[in-house]
């Protein structure tokens, strides 16, 4: 998850992108990453070294495909035996002290380095387990992406000044659109005397401030009780942040964020998977309704448009770049519908192509965000 590496344009593109060993695996049998030590993984060990690596993604016994800058690559290499791939999927779950077993067939665990490993295994699955490993890129700066052509200097001067105004932010976008690494990018311009508590259920927010808390959720096991993500909330608000970060909102939790923001916390954050601007207001609705207390779909529109001031669109094209295509704030409602209005749009070059990554941004007249940083005396644009 993360924006494309490959930002210089002059750097070669490398031809063997999907490149795997396919005998022996690294002399030394504990992989790298990041200079933090790794399990040995057999196979996996070589490409677990590829900074430029974000997914892999074991296909039982059959083959590994992974995505490397943006492009999804189906390697030929396959496990020899299905003992060897139990063995990995062993050494993954070691830390939990659980197993993969018929009763149990799925698991989440992590890595030393935070990458995020999902397993599904029979009768889950037919060929024995599959192994997903989500690894998180390098932390950039709104410089950083703005070089990369994710956004330009216009968009990432604004969006440094709501950070700065403390509007608060709703990131939306499809699965592998970056919308992690480009919080991330966000959170880094808080200012560092802010309080901050981030929520997540998979470390990928990193430690930026002194004063930042990190919490996870916990799931069910033997002998102890699943913490949620809205039992964080909760407590979250008794911790006297400044900020609330929620990686991102799946569940009743949302209910929790909205009232956050409509209570003093501004400049909090979350993402959100959805493909427009509007099905993520629509998603998030839907969230909030799955709290349980019954309010009326009006009140629940009527709480997240005062609740929410932008909201940030993200794109991965087909070719494997990431762009921010829009950046909408809310501007209230009209008979219980909540207004949008487009600050920043991508417009392409080839509009009959949905899957060209070649356009301009554009800025669109906006009113209430400018408007409310302009009183703060922040100035919203270069």
């Amino acid at each position: 998850m993360g924006f494309r590496t490959n930002v210089d344009e002059n750097e070669k593109t490398d031809s063997n992108a999907g490149a795997m060993p396919t005998g022996a695996t690294d002399p030394n049998p504990a992989a790298t990453s990041r200079g933090i030590r790794l399990p040995d993984l057999g196979l996996l060990n070589t490409v677990l070294q590829d900074p430029d690596v974000t997914e892999i993604m074991v296909n039982d016994l059959r083959n590994i495909a992974i995505e490397k800058r943006g492009q999804i690559v189906v390697t030929p290499v396959r496990f020899k035996s299905l003992e060897e791939l139990n063995r990995i999927v062993r050494i993954l779950m070691e830390p939990t002290g659980k197993q993969i077993t018929p009763e149990t067939p799925l698991g989440m665990t992590s890595l030393p380095d935070g990458s995020r490993v999902h397993i599904a295994a029979p009768p889950i699955t037919e060929i024995g387990p599959c192994i997903t490993i989500r690894r998180f890129p390098k932390r950039y700066s709104l410089a950083a992406l703005a070089k990369n052509g994710s956004l330009d200097q216009r968009m990432a001067h604004f969006l440094n000044a709501c950070i700065q105004g403390k509007q608060n932010i709703l990131i939306s976008g499809g699965t592998g659109t970056g919308k992690t690494t480009f919080m991330n990018a966000l959170l880094a311009l808080v200012p560092p005397h802010e309080r901050l508590v981030t929520i997540e259920d998979t470390a990928e927010i990193p430690l930026m401030l002194p004063n930042q808390v990190k919490m996870m959720t916990r799931p069910r096991s033997m002998g102890t009780e699943s913490i949620g993500a809205r039992d964080l909330v909760a407590n979250a608000l008794r911790m006297r942040p400044d900020r609330i970060i929620i990686g991102e909102c799946r569940g009743p939790e949302a209910m929790d964020m909205i009232q956050a923001m409509n209570t003093g916390h501004q400049g909090s954050m979350t993402t959100i998977h959805a493909n427009t601007a509007r099905d993520a207001l629509f998603r998030l609705e839907t969230l909030v309704m799955s709290a349980g207390l019954d309010l009326p779909l009006p009140a629940i529109r009527r709480q997240i448009s005062s609740a929410v001031q932008l909201i940030v669109q993200i794109k991965r094209f087909r070719s494997g770049v990431r762009k921010i295509v829009s950046i909408q704030e809310i501007t209230g409602l009209e008979q219980d519908t909540i207004l949008l209005q487009e600050i920043f749009s991508f417009e392409p070059a080839h509009p009959l192509d949905p899957h060209s990554d070649e356009g301009s941004f554009r800025f669109n007249l906006s009113t209430k965000v400018l408007e409310s940083l302009k009183l703060q005396g922040i100035k919203a644009l270069p």
